[in-house]
């Protein structure tokens, strides 16, 4: 099939070609290559080519006279053509004929003519090889003293190549960590203490009973002694004696009662029941039971009788009297409580060896909680008894820190590496404590990369190599810029040594400092070495 072809100039480099690749529509192309095309020089050549069609979507065709060309293409991957036809189809190379068979009489008679006997020589030879050609033996010194000299100013004067490569440094964190601690186990040690303390302490209480001033309540029973009227009688029809609401009665002690019953009607020959309350207040209407005897205005005689079955009570006089409430039951637990609990905080605190620093969250068992009174006794006061066990966590910041960096450390990029002047920072807190020693803190660690380069695959790539080809190479690397410096002349070629390719990796970092991190203000660095 024809393709159409880019014919490639002698002077013409790489990245040339990969710009007229880039701008060629179709993706079947064949690259025409004169004799001493800069290209067809190398195979890395071939390969940087080969990795940029593949980018491009291109498939490329190679089409050159010589046979090293041909090889190197060829090895690389590519299709391979000594010319193109007319029609635009590549035209394979001929092959060379293989050299024709020998007989075997050919072989025995090229033997015997080639060994040819050689007579020993009739005279010796006495003169010295100046005295036969003095000019080839002067040749031979001047070749000798000029390869030496030629050695002497390559070890002195032979070119050397300074690199420079600029990368960004890029901030990389883990955030909203959980690691776990316990005892005697990496990578936080935890160190438990368990403390016990009681406490007894009175305390008054606070409620009261306020008594009023109040008369005292009671039943009366009336009896109606009375026959029911015959007809022809004033009250004849009647059901009984009416006694009205607020009917006065009078105590043998002179205490004075009111019905406070609806009126009531007391039938004949029988007996009913109300309701009376005291008219002075007080303890002093407390009466006994068959005191109330009288009714004030009574117009009849003994036939209609009141008496009080049972003594009248809840006549109060005005008093108060303190006693013991919930209230102050839970008072009195929560000051002991405190108490206790700051007590064994200032006891483990003083527990704390040189490095550790004690867990902000002490873990308390549940109190032991006494009183010698409960709620609702009438008391002036109490006393409240306390037991309290807790237990205090000790663990090292540097373990946590360092646990931390050691987990930022494992995830960080394989392609990436940290950079040793801008630390690992890192911040956190205690999330939760269980009894036991069991920790588990949440944090942040953050710190600062750069790119992780092979210094040794990089000077394998670039020596011998045009210096267009080196940089153009050292581009494709992750980095910011390059700089090349060739000493003592600036030459198209780098240093066919690689020991004389000297490599400088610059990180610009806006990393902040030891000092200004912990500040929390981030101060610019103009340059940081990439840590090992």
């Amino acid at each position: 099939m024809a393709m159409n072809q880019i014919y490639v100039e002698t002077e013409e480099e790489i990245p040339e070609l990969v710009e007229r690749l880039r701008r060629y529509h179709g993706e079947d192309t064949m690259l025409v290559l004169p004799m001493r095309s800069r290209i067809g020089q190398s195979r890395f050549n071939f390969q940087l080519l080969r990795n940029y069609a593949a980018r491009l979507g291109k498939r490329v065709t190679v089409v050159c006279d010589d046979p090293a060309v041909q090889k190197m293409a060829s090895e690389t991957g590519f299709p391979v053509f000594g010319a193109v036809s007319p029609d635009g189809r590549g035209i394979p190379s001929e092959v060379e004929a293989p050299p024709p068979a020998r007989r075997w009489w050919q072989g025995r008679q090229a033997s015997a003519k080639t060994h040819i006997g050689i007579g020993a020589p009739t005279k010796l030879i006495t003169k010295t090889a100046t005295e036969l050609r003095p000019g080839r033996f002067l040749l031979y010194v001047t070749a000798v003293v000029l390869i030496l000299v030629g050695l002497f100013a390559a070890a002195v004067f032979m070119p050397s190549a300074s690199v420079t490569l600029v990368a960004q440094a890029q901030p990389f964190s883990q955030k909203d960590v959980e690691i776990q601690a316990q005892p005697g186990k990496a990578p936080i040690k935890v160190r438990s203490v368990s403390v016990s303390r009681s406490s007894s302490q009175g305390f008054k209480v606070t409620g009261s009973i306020v008594v009023p001033l109040a008369p005292s309540t009671g039943q009366v029973v009336y009896t109606n002694n009375f026959s029911a009227p015959r007809p022809g009688d004033l009250n004849y029809g009647s059901p009984g004696i009416l006694i009205r609401y607020g009917q006065r009665l009078m105590n043998t002690n002179q205490v004075e009662f009111a019905q406070t019953s609806k009126d009531t009607i007391v039938p004949w020959k029988g007996t009913a029941t109300a309701n009376v309350i005291a008219t002075t207040p007080g303890s002093v209407s407390n009466v006994g039971s068959n005191t109330i005897t009288s009714i004030e205005g009574s117009q009849f005689d003994q036939r209609l009788s009141v008496n009080n079955p049972a003594a009248t009570g809840g006549g109060t006089d005005p008093s108060n009297t303190p006693q013991m409430s919930e209230a102050d039951f839970d008072s009195a637990r929560a000051q002991l409580e405190q108490s206790i609990h700051q007590s064994i905080a200032q006891d483990l605190a003083a527990q704390v060896q040189n490095g550790e620093k004690l867990s902000e969250s002490i873990v308390f068992g549940a109190p032991q909680y006494t009183t010698d009174h409960q709620p609702n006794d009438k008391v002036p006061s109490f006393t409240a008894t306390m037991t309290v066990t807790a237990e205090g966590d000790f663990y090292t910041d540097a373990d946590v820190v360092n646990a931390y960096k050691n987990y930022l450390s494992t995830r960080i990029p394989n392609n990436m590496q940290l950079l040793t002047e801008s630390p690992i920072q890192v911040s956190y807190r205690l999330l939760s404590a269980a009894k036991g020693g069991f920790l588990v803190f949440v944090g942040t660690a953050s710190a600062y990369v750069a790119p992780k380069l092979d210094e040794q695959k990089i000077r394998a790539s670039i020596v011998g190599r045009p210096v267009t080809q080196a940089r153009f190479y050292l581009q494709t690397l992750p980095i910011r810029s390059v700089s090349i410096k060739e000493q003592p002349l600036a030459l198209p070629l780098m240093p066919l040594l690689d020991r004389r390719i000297e490599l400088h990796y610059v990180v610009e970092s806006n990393a902040p400092s030891a000092e200004s991190a912990a500040q929390g203000a981030a101060s610019p660095s103009p340059s940081a070495s990439p840590s090992p």
